[in-house]
């Protein structure tokens, strides 16, 4: 039975035409999944302002991968982003068709910063993934030729751990963890870190904790805020960043304008707290 099933194979293999070498760039990304499990803790507010201050202040290459089917990237960033791109599901689904995720992505207003376009057949998307063999390394795989191409790729995963959030932290080289100050938010970590750890051990040894990230902090709760770093540093160390991202109207009223929040007030606290925050995590990665 296995020299026929060998026979057959070479058989296919013949018959099948050689797809040529995809043309490669001369960069080398690092790759930063913002993860969390729990809703309403700043991810993709944390993802597009990361994303933009890269490649607004640093002239990174930057690429903004929207893997969460609620299409809340594109949503904060509605009217920087330029018609054009394609489907990141059918990349992830359709992995016959040879396409790269560098091949789908659409500009934005911002030169050096591209994204992924709204994709409404991402839930759809999530389904089918849990029927692929090797599912969890479907868009590592679809992120190679692509790497090439960036210097930073940010991953918006999903707030919760299914099946497009491990391929998120499968191809990520470090996760980025927001966390608000609240009880839940601190058990969400918790959770999500025994998770990364799973993975790095089974499935991506590269994969790295690239830091736990409050956000949401009020100002006038200093005791409470004071207690959750406490608990964090106690469980994560070094972990826990230096920049804390409060409580900011200016990040809620430039979402609703499409616009990253360097563009909508450049002088607002949550501007100056999200460009500290790019240019502390350049010194990680």
């Amino acid at each position: 039975m296995r020299s026929l099933l060998r026979s057959s194979l070479r058989r296919v293999t013949r018959s099948t035409p050689e797809a040529p070498p995809r043309p490669t760039g001369s960069r080398s990304a690092t790759v930063v999944a913002v993860a969390a499990q729990k809703g309403g803790v700043g991810k993709t507010t944390t993802s597009v302002n990361l994303a933009c201050a890269l490649a607004r202040f640093h002239g990174k290459r930057t690429l903004l991968v929207d893997l969460d089917p609620q299409g809340h990237v594109n949503t904060a960033l509605s009217a920087q982003v330029r018609p054009g791109g394609g489907s990141l599901a059918k990349v992830l689904t359709e992995e016959r068709s040879g396409k790269e995720v560098v091949d789908i992505v659409a500009r934005t207003e911002i030169p050096e910063l591209h994204v992924t376009p709204l994709d409404l057949q991402l839930g759809a998307a999530e389904d089918l993934l849990g029927t692929r063999i090797g599912k969890e390394l479907i868009l590592r795989e679809a992120l190679k030729a692509t790497r090439t191409f960036y210097d930073v790729i940010v991953i918006d995963c999903p707030p919760n751990l299914g099946n497009l959030t491990v391929n998120g932290l499968v191809a990520a080289d470090q996760v980025l963890v927001p966390c608000d100050p609240s009880p839940l938010a601190l058990s969400g970590v918790h959770a999500l870190i025994d998770s990364v750890t799973a993975i790095a051990d089974r499935l991506n040894p590269e994969l790295d904790l690239l830091g736990v990230l409050l956000t949401r902090v009020d100002g006038r709760n200093r005791t409470l805020n004071e207690a959750m770093v406490h608990e964090l540093q106690e469980s994560y160390g070094e972990a826990v960043l230096p920049v804390q991202i409060g409580i900011n109207n200016t990040l809620a009223k430039a979402q609703h304008a499409g616009r990253d929040v360097f563009a909508y007030d450049g002088q607002s606290r949550g501007a100056a707290q999200y460009r500290a925050l790019a240019d502390h995590i350049l010194t990680l990665i």
